[in-house]
């Protein structure tokens, strides 16, 4: 049987965790800042952020990378992803568009497909000759295409490997591109995790009439450390490349879900700007889909840049995913009736076969009043009659329910969502009405 986790035990486990974890990422990041960069150089649009809650959480995915953006930041996080993921977004930067779309396919036997697509392009920009004479306007646009694969080769390590084509055009002149990166993801515990990226392997190298640019080399740096059952992350990533004129970029994020899994907020800091957003997502069977908006202030321009508000779409579907739909929505668990229990349908995929399981079902206020749980994999159908694990009829309200499926080799499939609503009424019966005299 799975317990119900202690609030105050996992409390103390929280704060001990988190001193861990800086310890740990003392150590493990000091290399890596010696090594690092990113900055006004060839490329560094791909070290910007392309989601909202990426840049929300001040572009700190590398050592988190749990849904597709892991194509942009490090593609070895690709390998956690259980659904299929589709993220779209798009900003408008200082005269620069800048818009995104990507989708991850989880397989069970061939680890994880991704692909990103990264689109900039800029308005008319004024052109002037030597001695200073308007010649007319031109435009500005480069894409980047990202193919990513990433696997398991153990239990706690994901790898992946992403092959880039890079096009772009300035005035008439255009260029061609190919580069690669690699991504290392360590899960050595299920709430800690470490990312290294390297990224601009062998190019991209774009060659514009006389003028080459150069992708430079670049080291990413990562932890992640979720909290509360995964309802409050905290999240530092370096970067550094290979630039002798470029320093290395701290970045630090914070995620936190006061209604799980319908809202989150998230907030940031680089360098550069402070950054601020949230996230609303809804859930409907194997389907969910989640708005995010982002917004960012440039502290390092005193404040003289503008906001800039940044909105994307996240897909999630199909793939490895469990849920329960209760038939009927509401119902009365009283004597007499003919509704008075409600049907419990579960439905899960997973990866590998299932070691144990557990269902429990809360109140408003998040108490567990029922909990089912077993070995082996669940059945499809369970009934809930109204009563609590003691045997007392539970008051009316409305109830929800959080599902959590653990395979053969520990890994999770979990779910929340609303289950049930429950309304006492009497038993059905007639009323017989006697005319006064």
């Amino acid at each position: 049987m799975i317990n119900p986790p202690n609030r105050v035990a996992d409390q103390m486990s929280n704060s001990k965790q988190l001193m861990k974890f800086i310890l740990l990422l003392t150590c493990f990041l000091f290399p890596v800042t010696l090594l690092a960069q990113d900055g006004g150089v060839p490329g560094a649009i791909l070290n910007y952020g392309m989601s909202p809650r990426t840049l929300a959480m001040g572009k700190t995915f590398t050592g988190l990378a749990d849904d597709q953006e892991a194509v942009y930041y490090n593609p070895g996080g690709l390998a956690q992803l259980y659904s299929h993921n589709i993220k779209s977004s798009y900003v408008q930067l200082w005269g620069l568009d800048l818009g995104y779309l990507g989708y991850a396919l989880p397989t069970r036997r061939y680890g994880t497909i991704g692909v990103g697509l990264i689109g900039t392009y800029t308005d008319d920009i004024d052109s002037e000759d030597e001695n200073g004479n308007n010649t007319g306007t031109y435009k500005f646009n480069q894409n980047c295409l990202i193919f990513s694969y990433a696997n398991q080769p153990a239990k706690f390590i994901g790898v992946g490997i992403n092959i880039k084509f890079v096009t772009s055009r300035i005035a008439q002149y255009s260029a061609v591109g190919t580069g690669g990166d690699i991504g290392l993801l360590l899960n050595p515990r299920g709430n800690l995790t470490f990312g290294v990226t390297v990224q601009n392997l062998l190019g991209p190298k774009l060659t514009h009439y006389q003028g080459t640019d150069e992708y430079p080399v670049t080291f990413r740096g990562g932890a992640a450390m979720k909290l509360y059952q995964g309802r409050a992350v905290i999240a530092l990533d370096v970067v550094k490349n290979m630039l002798d004129y470029t320093e290395v970029e701290p970045h630090v994020g914070i995620e936190f879900i006061p209604v799980y899994p319908i809202l989150a907020l998230r907030a940031g800091l680089d360098r550069n700007t402070i950054n601020a957003g949230l996230g609303v997502r809804k859930n409907w069977g194997s389907l969910s889909l989640g708005v995010d908006y982002a917004l960012e202030l440039h502290y390092a321009s005193s404040y003289f840049l503008p906001l800039r508000h940044k909105i994307g779409l996240q897909i999630d579907f199909g793939g490895f995913r469990t849920w329960v739909d209760a038939a009927p929505r509401k119902f009365s668990p009283a004597p007499g009736r003919e509704e008075n229990v409600t049907w419990l349908n579960l439905h899960y995929n997973t990866r590998r076969e299932i070691k144990r399981w557990q269902l429990l079902i809360k109140n408003q206020y998040g108490e567990v009043v029922r909990t089912y749980s077993g070995w082996d994999a669940p059945p499809l159908r369970l009934s809930w009659d109204g009563l609590d694990d003691v045997g007392r009829r539970v008051a009316d309200g409305r109830y929800g329910y959080e599902i959590i499926i653990i395979d053969t080799a520990g890994d999770r499939v979990t779910n929340a969502d609303f289950l049930s609503e429950i309304i006492t009424l009497g038993p059905k019966g007639e009323i017989e009405f006697v005319p006064q005299e």
